[in-house]
């Protein structure tokens, strides 16, 4: 990947990770603020810090420039862009939040009341932080590199 294109795959990865933080922060922050604190007091934890919020958040916005490197990757594959990000969603959402969430559940860490809200609303937020991403993506593709994509 050269300089214009990893530039590229990092502002839209940025612009996945603000999307998807910001539907975090109103599932996590506001929807289900008061079950996550009935939940980690039956863990025996405090409510999660600043700290906490300040690496998950760190963490979502990998995730996007994860999912952005990943649909620059399989867009070369698919007969349309829709398909590419249909893809890349439900791969991303598949390993961070199915396979990367659903151990918690699995093990009963966390109910089926935080775990279900948080798998179907991430794949919603998933797939359009993605769109918004790959739309960004393509908006510049002409002028950056010389017709690099």
């Amino acid at each position: 990947m050269d300089g214009n294109l990893s530039a590229r795959v990092l502002v839209c990865g940025v612009a996945v990770g603000l999307v998807v933080n910001t539907g975090e922060f109103l599932l996590n922050g506001v929807l289900l603020h008061g079950e996550w604190g009935t939940v980690m007091h039956s863990l025996g934890r405090a409510p999660p810090g600043v700290e906490s919020i300040a690496s998950l958040t760190v963490m979502t916005f990998l995730l996007g420039i994860a999912t952005m490197w990943l649909y620059v990757n399989l867009r070369r594959g698919c007969d349309s862009d829709r398909e590419a990000v249909l893809r890349t969603a439900l791969v991303s959402w598949l390993f961070a939040y199915g396979l990367g969430f659903g151990w918690s559940w699995a093990l009963g860490v966390f109910p089926l009341s935080l775990y279900l809200p948080t798998l179907l609303w991430s794949g919603v937020e998933l797939l359009l932080g993605t769109f918004v991403g790959a739309r960004l993506y393509a908006w510049r593709r002409p002028v950056l590199g010389g017709g690099l994509g």
